[in-house]
C-alpha cells in the first residue's frame, strides 16, 4: 500500500500537519506492522506443530512419568536381552529380529528417558511395536519393505514429535 500524504493550503498535512496547519485531515494512510517480540514468535512456533504436539506435551502427574519410562526401558533391555540369545544359541527364529529390537529399543528407551515427564513417546513406542510386527509377519517382499519403511518412518517422526512436544511443555501455557 503506497503511503500518500495530503497536500493541504500551507503544506502536507497529515497528523502532524494538521496540528500545525487547517485542523483537518485530508487524507491518511497507515501501515502497520506488528512488533517483534518473543511472545509473538512463541505464538507464531505454538501454531506451527499443531493440536497433536499440544495435546502430546501436557506433563505427567509426580513420578508417573519416570516410572512409565523406567518400565519402558527395561522391557526394551528385556526384549533386548532376549533377541541376542536367541541369536547367540543359534536359533533366531525364537526371537524378534536383533537387528529391529536394538534399533527400535534404542530409539524409544532413548526416547522415553527424554519425554519422561510427558507421556509424547507413546507414537514412537506405537511406530516400534508396528515395525517389529511387520518384521516378523511373513509378506511379499515388496509389501515387506514398504510396511516396514512406514511403520519406521512412524517411529521416527513420533520422535520428532515426542521432542517438539516436551519443548512445548516448557513454555507456560496461556
Amino acid at each position: 500500500m503506497p503511503h500518500t500524504v495530503a497536500q493541504g493550503p500551507g503544506g502536507p498535512t497529515g497528523f502532524a500537519g494538521a496540528a500545525r496547519g487547517s485542523g483537518r485531515i485530508d487524507d491518511v494512510s497507515t501501515h502497520v506492522t506488528a512488533p517483534s517480540t518473543s511472545h509473538s514468535e512463541a505464538t507464531v512456533v505454538d501454531d506451527e506443530h499443531g493440536s497433536l504436539v499440544r495435546s502430546l506435551s501436557a506433563t505427567l502427574p509426580g513420578p508417573l512419568g519416570s516410572i512409565i519410562a523406567a518400565v519402558v526401558v527395561l522391557v526394551s533391555l528385556v526384549f533386548g536381552i532376549w533377541s541376542l540369545v536367541a541369536t547367540w544359541s543359534g536359533n533366531p527364529g525364537a526371537a524378534l529380529p536383533l537387528f529391529q529390537v536394538f534399533v527400535a529399543g534404542t530409539v524409544v528407551s532413548l526416547n522415553a528417558i527424554y519425554a519422561r515427564k510427558t507421556f509424547s513417546y507413546v507414537i514412537t513406542l506405537i511406530g516400534a511395536v508396528l515395525w517389529l510386527w511387520v518384521s516378523v509377519t511373513p509378506f511379499d517382499a515388496f509389501w515387506q519393505t514398504v510396511l516396514q519403511a512406514v511403520t519406521f518412518t512412524i517411529m521416527v517422526a513420533g520422535a520428532v514429535f515426542s521432542t517438539a512436544a516436551v519443548s512445548l511443555s516448557k513454555k507456560p501455557r496461556f
